[in-house]
């Protein structure tokens, strides 16, 4: 089995690009690339999910590896519990890693985390011209990976909290990038899928 340790290593690393990278776009744009608010909207709510959501799944990995006697008390999907499985969640949280970050860096300072009322460049080339939401499906493999990593009841559930919130915030930026960008956001949607392709 891979250490514990390992996906909790992965989050922090991911952790510190995200924060490196919405520092070098604040610095291209002038402001915060953090669009998310305090108010009581959509889509405020969806980035307090995001941040409530990551925040526990990586307490949660850290109990987990200080204290492996918890897997037993959290719900353990037994038929989950495999060296190989394990190995192939680690696998999978490093290929969603690399795939976070690349979009972010690919996005360059089109790259807002959110809706920006502010017009931001189309971009469709590199990973977006495989999948519309390529840090969607990067952070979705993170959490897939984690799940299979350890798989029990909680992780199921932020696996699942995260395929709703992610799939409810593809949709406003997808109806937003229609307005922004019309006719040439109509045309890539036709050609190019929302998860991958």
């Amino acid at each position: 089995m891979p250490s514990a340790w390992l996906p909790v290593a992965l989050l922090v690393v991911i952790g510190i690009a995200f924060a490196l990278l919405i520092r070098q776009v604040a610095r291209r744009i002038g402001r915060s690339p953090n669009r998310f608010g305090k108010d009581d909207t959509a889509h405020d709510f969806v980035g307090r999910v995001y941040r409530v959501g990551g925040a526990v799944l990586l307490v949660f990995l850290i109990v987990r590896a200080i204290s492996p006697e918890i897997d037993t008390a959290l719900g353990r999907i037994p038929v989950l519990v495999h060296p190989t499985i394990a190995w192939l969640g680690l696998t999978i949280m490093i290929l969603g890693s690399g795939t976070i970050i690349a979009a972010q860096v690919r996005m360059g300072a089109s790259w807002r985390i959110g809706l920006d009322r502010e017009r931001t460049g189309l971009v469709t080339t590199g990973l977006f011209a495989w999948s519309r939401n390529p840090t969607f499906l990067g952070i979705m493999a993170v959490v897939l990976g984690a799940f299979l990593m350890a798989p029990k009841a909680g992780t199921a559930a932020a696996l699942g909290a995260a395929w709703i919130a992610f799939s409810v915030q593809i949709r406003m930026e997808e109806e937003h990038l229609h307005r922004m960008h019309g006719p040439a956001y109509g045309a890539y949607c036709a050609v190019v899928p929302r998860w991958i392709g």
